[in-house]
């Protein structure tokens, strides 16, 4: 899969047991830098010619064919006593509607399934639009997979890539889900722009720690009518980079052009921090339901800063990272993608009403049959 950042592609390859997972190999591939230039371009302006949207669809495609080649290639070792039983590609979000219910992921899944000759499923998301999910977030159901003997004492699973989201697992079975807004998907492209594109991101939160908050900013970003609105809504909700723009941090940089680098950072990294709080505050502590552990995931849980402010408000709570539990921040959405095309094969739902907004448990996912197809 590649995520909101568009900075990768994220391939795993996985044993799937009864009970627990194992990861074999995770690897990442570069996007060629002319087509994740095309992409953030999509994100940023959705209004494009058809040849040009399919081209980039076909692309998209082959890069993710190249990638499950590449780690096939390299996990020949581990598939000498068993044989590869599907592929799960997630595909690439360009555009993400939950008001509409509607979501886009591109990326032709069928050039994975020729190139392999593997079952190949993809599309995951919008069967759960059609029964009035947002189709966002999907990772729920698989971090219960992974931590529900942790869920007594109430843990949430926080990702920080492009935007923030968590899922809260508490007793008696509870779960929910919920974007908070944006995580890495506005310090990014701060530092991104004011570097030229020299800097990718800010490592550590070095930059912002060394800044100021910026009052009138901050109120700003929170003040917009459609940030409100979204800020309001209860879990479970999503969102994405139509909110969280480009559009909006020329916007806030035009209105604000004095501000130093540093005072920029970190009043964006407060932004983040204050919108993820006002969740936990809201719908897990206000709510009484215990909190006894957050682990962390994505690339901004590398933002020792970034967690340092929510360590503050968040005292009684431990932190964590995937890997105390033993699994593997980086890999662990691919690795969703994995479970979920097998749970797409064996007919298991992956998104409830709690989660995603749908009406009902749902099978995620299109099957393509590859030439493994007939050995099943």
């Amino acid at each position: 899969m590649s995520g909101t950042s568009v900075d990768s592609i994220d391939a795993a390859l996985v044993k799937i047991g009864a009970k627990k997972d194992e990861l074999l190999l995770h690897r990442q591939f570069p996007y060629p830098a002319k087509l994740r230039t095309e992409i953030l371009g999509m994100i940023r302006d959705p209004q494009l010619a058809l040849a040009q949207f399919t081209r980039v669809h076909y692309e998209i495609g082959a890069a993710f064919a190249t990638a499950a080649e590449q780690t096939l290639r390299e996990g020949k070792k581990f598939l000498k006593t068993t044989a590869l039983h599907a592929i799960g590609s997630h595909g690439q979000t360009v555009f993400h509607d939950p008001e509409g219910k509607r979501t886009l992921q591109i990326g032709e899944s069928a050039l994975i399934c020729a190139r392999t000759g593997v079952t190949t499923v993809s599309d995951f998301r919008v069967a759960d639009t059609a029964v009035g999910g947002d189709g966002a977030p999907l990772l729920p159901f698989y971090h219960r997979r992974l931590l529900h003997k942790e869920a007594s004492g109430g843990v949430a699973v926080h990702n920080l890539g492009g935007i923030s989201n968590y899922t809260y697992l508490g007793p008696k079975g509870r779960i929910f889900a919920l974007d908070t807004g944006p995580a890495n998907c506005l310090l990014d492209g701060a530092i991104q722009a004011m570097s030229k594109g020299k800097v990718a991101f800010d490592q550590n939160g070095q930059q912002a720690r060394g800044g100021r908050c910026d009052p009138g900013l901050l109120k700003f970003l929170k003040e917009k009518p459609e940030i409100q609105a979204f800020r309001a809504k209860k879990p479970p909700k999503s969102t994405g980079r139509e909110l969280f723009s480009p559009r909006l941090l020329e916007e806030a940089m035009g209105k604000f052009p004095r501000l130093s680098p540093a005072d920029l950072l970190r009043t964006l990294t407060q932004y983040t921090v204050d919108l993820i709080l006002e969740s936990y505050e809201r719908d897990v502590l206000r709510a009484r339901l215990p909190l006894g552990t957050i682990v962390f995931a994505g690339g901004g849980a590398q933002n020792s800063f970034l967690l340092s402010l929510l360590q503050e408000r968040l005292g009684e709570t431990k932190f964590a990272i995937m890997e105390t539990f033993g699994w593997n921040s980086q890999a662990l959405e691919a690795q969703a993608f994995a479970y979920f095309a097998c749970a797409a094969l064996k007919g298991e739902a992956i998104t409830a009403a709690t989660t995603t907004g749908a009406r009902e448990e749902i099978v995620c996912g299109k099957i393509l049959p590859g030439r493994n197809w007939r050995a099943r």
